[in-house]
């Protein structure tokens, strides 16, 4: 078939545009690489802290906990360190460091895997066994695997509209059987036993299988409630009222003694340094990013990557997710 020449040339314009974009991205990341490392060698620092305030000493570390919680080591854009783990090397730093005499975890998430969230919550503990006093600072949502990271501090301060709460397990599988008999397509199965296909989405959950998923969900949330009741010095049964997974707003959560406080991320900083006996122009340590992992970070979504707050009702890949995850 022949392709008329002005189609032909219409797609060599296409091709050549396209083509001057990925040139135009390498080069700038190229030289925006060259730059961060030569800055880097002029000034180098003993870890990933950056100060924001006139003075350097003893001071408050931010860490923050934004999105889904997951491990995700090295799922990000170029191969670099997010999720779970990243949030773990980021309170090792805290916890080598001198300077840090007190740490705000800043937590904007509707919680996340039962694995991920239990590792931070386990490093949280770790320091606070240390006495080194955490104060969890709650965003817009900290809800489920979000709040529980946050019971493992010694002081939860969250805004009035904050959303919170929602102490509880979920296990999510879509089942499309009625749309696949619809559409006249069948899924053919070989497995090794009988239950290695259980959470299939192109068939009905036998009552067997129900019960065995939910024994695990009972099995995480009990975990749950343990840890947060440990985590708040007050027994469970104090707590289980609540813990049906519903969330509430700060104000109520107050209410219920879940936060101990109403109050800004400046108001959490400022408790930090109460806590950490700091004079009130202390610094604050933040977390550092240098020009280019900024810049790859702002890329994420033109390479594929998942947007760490949601994910897709269906979910092929990952059938298997047991969560301590608010789904509004």
């Amino acid at each position: 078939m022949l392709i008329p020449a002005f189609t032909q040339g219409n797609q060599m314009d296409r091709n050549r545009k396209l083509m001057l974009s990925i040139l135009t991205m390498l080069v700038l990341t190229s030289v925006i690489a060259i730059v961060d490392i030569s800055i880097n060698m002029q000034y180098k620092r003993p870890s990933g802290i950056s100060v924001s305030g006139p003075r350097i000493g003893p001071g408050v570390g931010i860490v923050r906990v934004e999105g889904a919680i997951e491990m995700l080591s090295s799922g990000g854009a170029f191969g670099m360190r997010q999720g779970a783990e990243a949030i773990i090397d980021r309170l090792n730093e805290m916890e080598e460091s001198s300077s840090i005499k007190a740490v705000v975890v800043r937590i904007n998430s509707p919680g996340g895997t039962v694995a991920a969230t239990q590792e931070i919550y386990q490093k949280l503990w770790r320091l606070r066994k240390k006495n080194i006093p955490l104060v969890a600072s709650l965003g817009d949502v900290a809800a489920s695997g979000g709040y529980y990271v946050a019971s493992a501090c010694n002081y939860i301060m969250a805004n009035f509209g904050t959303i919170t709460g929602s102490i509880g397990v979920i296990a999510l599988s879509p089942n499309l059987k009625k749309l696949f008999e619809k559409l006249g397509i069948g899924m053919n199965v070989i497995k090794s036993g009988r239950y290695k296909d259980i959470l299939s989405s192109f068939r009905d959950m036998s009552p067997e299988e129900r019960e065995l998923i939910q024994q695990m969900i009972d099995s995480s949330y009990r975990k749950f409630l343990k840890d947060v009741a440990l985590g708040r010095n007050q027994n469970e049964s104090d707590i289980a009222p609540i813990a049906d997974g519903r969330v509430m707003s700060g104000d109520v959560a107050l209410k219920y003694k879940i936060i101990d406080g109403l109050g800004t991320f400046e108001d959490a900083v400022d408790k930090a340094r109460q806590m950490g006996n700091l004079p009130a122009d202390s610094p604050v340590y933040d977390e550092a990013k240098s020009s280019l992992q900024q810049l790859l970070f702002s890329m994420q979504g033109l390479f594929g990557a998942r947007n760490l707050y949601r994910y897709p009702a269906v979910d092929y890949e990952n059938n298997y997710r047991v969560e301590y995850r608010w789904e509004p």
